[in-house]
């Protein structure tokens, strides 16, 4: 599973094989589906479509069960976890780590989930006497669904995880005892048809396969079937109700000459014994040479440049006999190894390729045969070497204004000090995506881009490299940018006129561009130039001070006040307002 630096992983829930339909031998009922934003909108109640294209506690961002799940939980109040949630299968055990309660109640504003069928986190919308009403996203399937699922049916999820109900947790709906029905007479078993097929010929050095299989009308055939060759059992098969009455067995090599296999099922309660026909399967010698097929297998990528992957190489002949001899093995056209099979390495070699710069490589493999096995080749088979990069990003200035803009310098690298022609960088505030780039060969790994029109605030800003063809993807450290806001300041005389005994007040009030009440800074009131009161904003002042003047001359006096400004709101001052002194 890839991850996307900080990012959480998906669920694997996949809607094959479930039905919408409301029996109870089945999966759900199915209330809307979406996939576009549109549409989600239109099925969705939560607001999700508005910010499904973020990550919502490191999780992979779009169509993805466990984002959802998370932003259902965070417009509920639930604080993002310490730790990473992980796949959907692990949400249930990194909860109950965190203190969070995991049962089998369902509640209002629960996550539901399921890990054993498959890997998938969905929300309880609402609970039922004997339904619930869900609703999820998928990874796999790229779609939106609100459904209701009753308490017998398939999909009825097997655990509730309690971040923070909205409802309490609805107790078990108890089942009536039914009443005491009379006792049937029981049915007779029900006749068995046997059949079993296998090789016409076959070489004594191969252990033939056989298939048995019974069927029987309107019951389930398991039980004990016996292979017999000759009259004597050579393997026993357990027939489940998953077999479906059929199944595969190898039986031991038989000596040359015509051998006669038939089945014998033992029956049960409802299907009683059956016999197969005999069928006849020659064994003949085998003979002195034979094809084989070689094939080569590389450990899942990605391959690291610089790392040595290990290969095996696997020859098979067609009747299962020993080979021995060596085998060579090529990376781009030239011989690294050549290890010699033996009996004991029982046709499987590993080599240690040496270490690959990053670019596309090739890889096959020759067996050169030997007296009783033929000369076979592995096909030559194509594979990437990706190097490891890093990402650097600075800021041309860590704080600025509501009207300016700041640029990001972007800088990727590898080890190699040669940097990436291709790929795109993302510029992530608060881990959510805001602008991004493509590197070309002109750009050699760096480019400057410009950040949007941010909140006001104090925003976490990374860059991210999404990686290449032949590089890895990459995550750059957090820095912080100070968004300031505008302010606003106003003010209001208590009289326009006084007498020089008295003295005047002066309601100051302070705003940012947002309405909110500025609760820091210093306000400075002046008579013309002169400064002749000062006052700070409080948290308790709630971005309004009253401030009493000192007794002026007689006159006219323009009375301003300004606002000396914060980290994070810039300074502003009021028109001047006239106050006349009499004597």
């Amino acid at each position: 599973m890839r991850r996307l630096g900080l990012v959480g992983l998906v669920c694997l829930f996949v809607m094959a094989g479930l039905t919408a339909t409301a029996s109870s031998a089945q999966a759900f009922a199915l209330i809307c589906s979406a996939k576009t934003k549109a549409q989600v909108a239109a099925c969705d109640t939560s607001g999700y479509a508005e910010v499904m294209h973020q990550m919502h506690w490191r999780m992979y961002a779009g169509h993805n069960c466990t984002n959802y799940a998370a932003y259902r939980m965070k417009r509920n109040g639930v604080p993002e976890p310490k730790i990473l949630m992980g796949n959907a299968r692990d949400w249930h055990t990194n909860a109950k780590k965190l203190g969070y309660v995991v049962d089998n109640r369902p509640a209002v504003g629960a996550i539901a989930q399921w890990s054993k069928a498959a890997s998938h986190v969905a929300y309880v919308e609402e609970v039922g006497p004997k339904h619930l009403i869900l609703s999820e996203d998928s990874y796999t399937s790229k779609v939106y669904r609100r459904y209701k699922v009753s308490t017998g049916d398939s999909w009825y999820p097997e655990r509730f995880i309690h971040f923070k109900d909205l409802g309490a947790p609805a107790a078990p709906v108890p089942t009536p005892s039914p009443a005491p029905a009379p006792t049937p007479a029981p049915a007779a078993p029900v006749k068995p048809s046997v059949a079993v097929s296998g090789p016409a010929k076959v070489s004594t050095r191969v252990a033939p396969k056989i298939t048995v299989k019974v069927s029987a009308a309107r019951a389930a055939p398991v039980g004990k079937v016996r292979i017999r060759r000759g009259g004597v059992t050579v393997k026993t098969i357990n027939l489940t109700a998953a077999s479906k009455g059929t199944a595969t067995v190898a039986i031991p090599r038989m000596k040359r000459g015509k051998q006669w296999i038939s089945a014998v099922y033992a029956g049960n309660a409802q299907v009683g014994k059956g016999t197969s026909r005999t069928i006849k399967v020659v064994v003949t010698k085998p003979p002195k040479v034979v094809s084989a097929k070689t094939s080569i297998a590389l450990p899942k990528a990605p391959h690291l440049a610089g790392t040595r992957p290990v290969a095996t190489v696997t020859v098979k002949p067609t009747d299962g006999r020993v080979v021995t001899n060596k085998v060579s093995v090529y990376v781009d056209g030239k011989r690294i190894a050549a290890p010699a099979l033996t009996k004991a390495k029982r046709g499987k070699v590993s080599v240690r390729l040496p270490a690959l710069t990053a670019g596309k490589h090739t890889i096959r493999a020759t067996y050169w045969g030997s007296k009783t096995v033929r000369r076979s080749h592995a096909k030559a088979q194509a594979f990437h070497v990706v190097e490891p990069t890093t990402v650097q990003g600075t800021l041309d200035r860590t704080s600025v204004g509501p009207a300016e803009s700041a640029h990001v310098t972007a800088t990727v690298a590898t080890a190699r000090k040669v940097a990436p022609t291709s790929g795109e960088v993302w510029v992530l505030a608060d881990g959510a995506k805001v602008a991004a780039a493509t590197l070309g060969p002109a750009a050699r790994g760096s480019v400057r881009i410009a950040l949007p029109a941010l909140d006001p605030g104090t925003r976490r800003i990374a860059v991210q490299y999404r990686g290449a063809t032949f590089q890895t993807a990459s995550l750059s450290a957090e820095v912080p940018l100070v968004v300031r806001d505008r302010s606003v300041t106003t003010t209001a005389l208590s009289a326009t006129s006084v007498k020089a005994t008295a003295s005047a007040k002066v309601t100051v009030t302070v705003q940012s561009g947002r309405g909110a009440a500025v609760t820091a800074g210093t306000i400075t009131v002046k008579a013309g130039a002169k400064t002749i009161a000062t006052a700070n904003l409080t948290v308790a002042s709630k971005g309004k001070v009253v401030v009493t003047l000192p007794r002026l001359a007689a006159g006219k006096h323009a009375i301003t006040a300004s606002f000396s400004g914060t980290g994070l709101v810039d300074p502003s001052a009021a028109a001047a307002r006239t106050l006349t002194v009499t004597k």
